[in-house]
């Protein structure tokens, strides 16, 4: 049995952990990064299990990485390390920035609730449906951004602008943040109003 009572909805969806609750948020700037370097270092490992495969002699051959570490150690510094040694240090530079960057936010939090979060394709989905349901309209369809929702809809003439309007804007007021909303119609002709 489903109560109406609004103490009993507040209370369901309140939080039940007395830490904070942050925001679902999107993958850090370094995430991409950091997956082709673990690639990289895949392809190490696979050329050191070729270079075991080469010295226990079931294979032929000279090993890579042992003819590697000999000619780095026999190595000197010469005036084209500088270069390398500055693009590591701008490559560090800005992996430490990547990953302390704040990371975007990737749903819109409910008005009323603590922990309750949405899409945005489903805020989009929504506008759209709820427009869809006055009469007159043949279609819609709906933007949605961190500040704006943008509705667009295809009727005729005969389409009552203010319950589009109003529709519209019954859905983002479920929303905790306040975008922007802005509709617009496109007659079948595919002029706009």
């Amino acid at each position: 049995m489903t109560s109406t009572d609004p103490t009993v909805a507040a209370s369901s969806t309140a939080d039940t952990s007395p830490r904070r609750v942050f925001t679902p948020s999107g993958l850090p700037g370094a995430a991409v990064f950091g997956a082709v370097l673990g690639a990289a270092l895949l392809v190490l490992c696979g050329v050191a299990v070729r270079d075991l495969v080469v010295r226990a002699g079931w294979a032929g051959g000279d090993p890579w990485l042992g003819d590697l570490a000999h000619r780095a150690s026999n190595a000197s510094w010469d005036s084209w390390t500088w270069p390398a040694v500055i693009a590591l240090l701008v490559v560090g530079a800005t992996l430490l920035g990547l990953s302390a960057k704040p990371r975007k936010p990737t749903h819109l939090r409910l008005a009323g609730h603590e922990v309750v979060w949405t899409r945005r394709v489903d805020v989009a989905r929504r506008c759209s449906a709820a427009a869809d349901d006055v009469a007159g309209v043949d279609r819609a369809t709906t933007v949605v951004t961190r500040r704006r929702v943008t509705s667009t809809v295809y009727g005729r003439d005969t389409v009552d602008e203010a319950a589009v309007r109003a529709a519209v804007d019954a859905v983002v007021a479920e929303l905790d943040s306040s975008p922007r909303v802005r509709v617009r119609f496109v007659r079948r002709d595919g002029s706009r109003r």
